[in-house]
C-alpha cells in the first residue's frame, strides 16, 4: 500500500530516520471498534484506498483458523470507515483460501490470495504440502464489480504474501521450498522467501530471494529509487529486515530482537511503522506497533487483542491520524465463548515529530525588515545542529540546502507542517518559514508586492546570516502556499532550484466564481477590494494575484504541480487550477498542453481519461498514490493524483533531490 530509498533523499529512509533519532512516539488509541463479527473464525486483514473508498478484507472460515476449504474472503467497502459495506466475497474450490492482501496496480484494485489444495475435506495437519499452494486473485477497476478467481501463473509451490508495486511492475511475496524439496512436508531451515515479479498482476516470474534461508512473511516496501527495505519473519525466531537495490542481486539481512507475527510495514508522517503479532516471555500474545528506527524497533503502543491475533493493516489519514485494522479473539461472543473478529482503531501520533532538541536543530523565530515598506516581518527558521554563526563566519562554513514551506490561505507562519519539517530535518537542511503578511484577508496578503516581496527578504536574510546554499534553494506549499508557490516560480524564477505546488490556486476570479457566496469569497473582497466586475482596478487586483498570468516567466523552473482528483468536489480548490498554470508553462515551452476535453473528464468527481497517455497511469512510490494524469513540459512536471485537497510532503522531497541544485538560465529574470 501506501510506502524506502538509499542515501540522498531516500538514505532518510532507507536508514529509518536513524540520522535524528525518534521520540517515544506514543500513540494514542480511541474508537476501537468490531467490524465484522459472524461467529465464524475471521483472521488476517488488509487496508487500502482506492478511488476515495476504503477497503477491508480478511479470512472469514466457519472451521476455524487452519486448513479448510469452507474458508472464502470477504472484501468491504466505507466513505467514512465507520459504517461498511460487503462488495465481494469469493473462495476456490477444493482450496483454502487465506491471507489477503491489496494492491493496486494498473488502474485495478487486486485482492491477492495464497491457497493450500484441501480437497474435499480438511486436510490433518501433516498432510499439508507447501509444494501444492497456488496463489490466486480478483481484481475491480471500480469497487464495485469484480472479476472471478484468477489463478496466478508462477506461483504453484508458492504461499503468496504480501503485494507491492513499482514503476510499471507487480511484486508478491511468494514462500516456498528450496528446489520445491519433495521428500520433507514440514517447512523449516530449507524454505525460501521469494520475490516474485509481474507486468500485468497476473503471470509471476522469480526476481530475487528476500530469504534464502528459514524464509516467511515478508512486508516490503519501494523507495523512490526503487530499492527496498522489508520486515521479514523467521517462524518463531526474531524478525529481521532485509534491505536491496535495483537489479535486487544482493541483500543486507540485519537481525532484530523481537519477533514478528503476520508483519506489516507502512509509512506514515516520515517513519516507518512495524505491525504484528508480539510474543514476550510472560506476556499473552497481543497485537503490537513499533517505530523503525534504524536497525531498532522501539514500542509505540499495543492494541487490544489476545489469543488468535495480529495480521493489521493500515491506512494514513494525515501526518496525524491513521486507520488500523487487525483480528484478535480477545473478547467473548454472546454464547460465552471467545470470538475471532476483525477490528478497526483509530491511531493519532501523540507527540507527533521528533522534537527540535531530538532532531538536533532549532527552531527559531527571527524578525527582519521588510524593503518593501520597512516594517518588521517575522520568519520561522529551524536551523540544523551545527551552525550559530555570525556573519563573518558564514563563509566558513560548508552551506547546505534549504527549504522554504509557504503557509495556506487562512493559516500564518504559525502554522506547522510536521512531515516536511521532520523530512527536512533528517537531511540536515535549513527549512524556513515565512509569514508573508498572514492570512489573505488583507490588501497586503493574497500574492501582493508585499508577501511576494517579504518572502524574498527572508530568504536573503537567512542566507546573510546563516551558511545556505543559494543555489539550493527549494519552495514548497500547499492551497493558498500553492497559489503562492506558483506566484514566486513565475515572479522569481531564478531563486530556486526547484518548486513543488500542491492543489494551488491560479486564477483569482475563476477562485472566486465558486466561493464568492463564502468565507474565501468575503476574503478576497477584503484583499482585492471588491468582486470581479466591480471595477478596472479591482479586475487588476484579481489579475495580479493570479500567477497564471506570469507563469510563462517560470518556463525554465524545476516546477513541480499536483492536485488531487477530488479537490474541488471534497475539497476546496478544482484541478483546473493545476491543469491551467501547466498549460501556460508548456504553452511557453511550445510543448504539448492539456486538452480542453482532457481537462473537462477530469474536472468531474472521480474523474477519469477516457484516452489516457502512457504517462497517465500507474502508482509514484514517492506519493504512494495511483495517478491519472501525468505530463512534463519542458522542467515543468503536472500530476493528478487519487486524493484530495492536500500536499504530500514525501513528494515534495523527492522532487527536490531530483533537481539538486539550481541551473542559471539567461532567458529567465526575476520579474516583479
Amino acid at each position: 500500500m501506501r510506502m524506502p530509498i538509499v542515501l540522498n533523499f531516500a538514505a532518510l529512509l532507507w536508514i529509518g530516520f536513524s540520522s535524528v533519532g525518534l521520540a517515544n512516539g506514543q500513540l494514542a488509541i480511541s474508537n476501537v471498534r468490531q467490524v465484522f463479527d459472524n461467529g465464524e473464525h475471521n483472521a488476517f486483514t488488509d487496508l487500502i484506498q482506492f478511488h476515495g473508498t476504503y477497503y477491508l478484507t480478511f479470512r472469514s472460515c466457519p472451521d476455524g483458523h487452519m486448513v479448510h476449504p469452507t474458508s472464502s474472503i470477504v472484501v468491504l467497502a466505507s466513505d467514512d470507515l465507520n459504517v461498511w459495506r460487503r462488495v465481494h466475497q469469493f473462495s476456490v474450490a477444493q482450496r483454502d483460501t487465506r491471507d489477503p492482501h491489496f494492491l493496486n496496480f494498473q488502474g485495478k484494485l487486486f485482492v491477492y490470495t495464497g491457497t493450500w489444495y484441501c480437497g474435499q475435506n480438511s486436510p490433518a495437519r501433516g498432510e499439508y504440502d507447501l509444494n501444492q499452494h497456488l496463489g490466486y486473485a480478483v481484481y475491480s477497476e471500480n469497487g464495485r464489480d469484480w472479476s472471478q478467481p484468477k489463478m496466478l501463473e508462477g506461483t504453484y509451490g508458492h504461499y503468496i504474501w504480501r503485494a507491492n508495486a513499482f514503476a510499471d511492475r507487480a511484486y508478491l511475496c511468494g514462500r516456498r521450498k528450496y528446489q520445491f524439496d519433495a521428500l520433507h512436508r514440514n517447512e523449516g531451515a530449507t524454505v525460501e522467501s521469494a520475490m516474485l515479479e509481474s507486468d500485468d498482476g497476473l503471470i509471476w516470474r522469480t526476481r530475487s530471494l528476500f530469504q534464502s534461508r528459514d524464509g516467511d512473511e515478508t512486508a516490503f516496501q519501494f523507495q523512490s529509487d526503487g530499492s527496498v527495505l522489508g520486515i521479514a519473519r523467521r517462524g518463531r525466531g526474531p524478525a529481521e529486515i532485509v534491505r536491496s537495490l535495483p537489479p535486487y542481486a544482493e541483500w543486507n539481512r540485519t537481525p532484530l530482537d523481537v519477533y514478528i507475527g503476520g508483519p506489516m510495514l507502512a509509512q506514515w508522517s516520515g517513519r516507518w511503522i512495524v505491525g504484528g503479532r508480539r510474543m514476550v516471555d510472560g506476556e499473552p500474545p497481543c497485537t503490537a506497533l513499533y517505530w523503525l528506527d534504524g536497525n531498532n524497533l522501539q514500542l509505540a503502543t499495543t492494541l487490544p487483542s489476545g489469543g488468535d491475533n495480529s495480521y493489521p493493516g493500515l491506512v494514513a489519514i494525515d501526518n496525524r491520524r491513521a486507520v488500523i485494522s487487525w483480528y484478535s479473539t480477545h473478547e467473548a461472543s454472546p454464547n460465552g465463548t471467545n470470538s475471532t473478529s476483525i477490528y478497526m482503531a483509530d491511531l493519532t501520533i501523540q507527540d507527533d515529530l521528533p522534537s527540535n532538541a531530538e532532531k538536533r536543530v532549532s527552531k527559531q523565530k527571527f524578525f527582519f525588515k521588510s524593503s518593501f515598506d520597512g516594517t518588521q516581518q517575522a520568519t520561522y527558521l529551524t536551523v540544523p545542529q551545527q551552525d550559530s554563526p555570525t556573519s563573518a563566519e558564514v563563509q566558513e562554513q560548508v552551506r547546505l540546502p534549504m527549504v522554504v514551506s509557504l503557509h495556506s490561505w487562512s493559516a500564518d507562519l504559525e502554522q506547522e507542517h510536521p512531515e516536511l519539517e521532520h523530512l527536512v530535518a533528517s537531511k540536515n537542511w535549513y527549512c524556513l518559514q515565512p509569514n508573508f503578511r498572514g492570512v489573505n484577508d488583507d490588501p497586503l496578503a493574497c500574492g501582493s508586492a508585499a508577501a511576494q516581496q517579504d518572502i524574498i527578504d527572508a530568504v536573503d536574510w537567512a542566507i546573510q546570516h546563516y551558511p545556505v546554499d543559494s543555489d539550493r534553494v527549494f519552495l514548497t506549499g500547499n492551497s493558498g502556499g500553492g497559489h503562492m508557490t506558483l506566484m514566486m516560480a513565475a515572479k522569481y524564477p531564478q531563486r530556486w532550484a526547484a518548486a513543488s505546488a500542491w492543489v494551488g490556486i491560479s486564477d483569482m476570479a475563476a477562485w472566486y466564481k465558486k466561493h464568492q457566496l463564502g468565507r474565501y469569497g468575503e476574503m478576497m473582497r477584503l484583499c482585492c477590494g471588491g468582486a470581479p466586475g466591480d471595477s478596472t482596478a479591482v479586475d487588476e487586483q484579481y489579475r495580479l494575484r493570479s500567477p497564471l498570468y506570469f507563469l510563462a516567466n517560470a518556463r525554465d523552473v524545476a516546477l513541480d504541480i499536483a492536485a488531487g482528483i477530488h479537490d474541488g468536489h471534497a475539497g476546496s480548490v478544482p484541478v483546473s487550477h493545476s491543469i491551467n498554470a501547466f498549460n501556460k508553462i508548456a504553452q511557453a515551452n511550445d510543448a504539448e498542453q492539456v486538452s480542453a476535453a482532457e481537462m473537462e473528464q477530469l474536472s468531474v468527481d472521480n474523474g477519469r481519461l477516457r484516452q489516457p497517455h502512457s504517462s497517465d497511469q500507474g502508482t509514484d512510490p514517492a506519493f504512494a498514490r495511483e495517478f491519472y494524469l501525468r505530463r512534463q513540459a519542458g522542467r515543468t512536471r503536472l500530476t493528478i493524483f487519487e486524493g484530495g485537497h492536500e500536499g504530500i510532503a514525501s513528494a515534495a522531497m523527492a522532487w527536490f533531490e531530483a533537481h539538486p541544485r539550481r541551473i542559471p538560465s539567461s532567458s529567465t529574470k526575476d520579474r516583479k
